[in-house]
């Protein structure tokens, strides 16, 4: 319903900094019961062509995810690149193998760290990447050797 909603109603125009401070403080009591070190890297001043309620809707499920499977440290970096806002979520876990980076994003697929661990339908980062790409953003999982590390790009304004 979320993505239907994005796909034809206006945009709108949000702070970033505000938009990840409030799905960092979503995650707060995740972030304390793992005992995690959540650091935020802002960049100032950059302003988002959606409004806040979605960009958060994105964001959540990928932050929410590095808290789920980082083991001591998850990164949260803001910038702007080629004309959008990019955030960088990067956790100290198992990361995503090089057959799982596009899959996760499959509703009902989860990667092999998360089989056999809690209850989740594996549905947050298919629908992150749904209602991404409904406003001419995406959400993309990267390799890295350090961990899980997602890239979300989203318009600027």
């Amino acid at each position: 319903m979320a993505a239907a909603r994005a796909e034809a109603g206006p945009r709108g125009v949000a702070d970033a900094s505000e938009a990840a401070s409030a799905v960092v403080d979503s995650v707060g009591q995740l972030v304390a019961e793992r005992n995690l070190q959540l650091t935020v890297d802002d960049a100032k001043s950059l302003r988002l062509g959606i409004d806040r309620d979605l960009a958060e809707r994105i964001l959540h499920p990928v932050l929410d995810n590095a808290c789920r499977y980082g083991r001591k440290r998850v990164r949260l970096s803001i910038a702007r690149a080629n004309g959008s806002v990019t955030f960088t979520i990067a956790d100290d876990g198992p990361g995503v193998s090089p057959e799982e980076v596009d899959s996760i994003f499959e509703p009902a697929i989860r990667g092999a760290a998360g089989r056999g661990v809690g209850t989740s339908a594996g549905l947050g980062l298919a629908l992150a990447r749904r209602l991404a790409r409904s406003v001419e953003g995406d959400v993309e999982a990267e390799q890295s050797a350090e961990g899980g590390r997602f890239i979300v790009r989203l318009p600027s304004a």
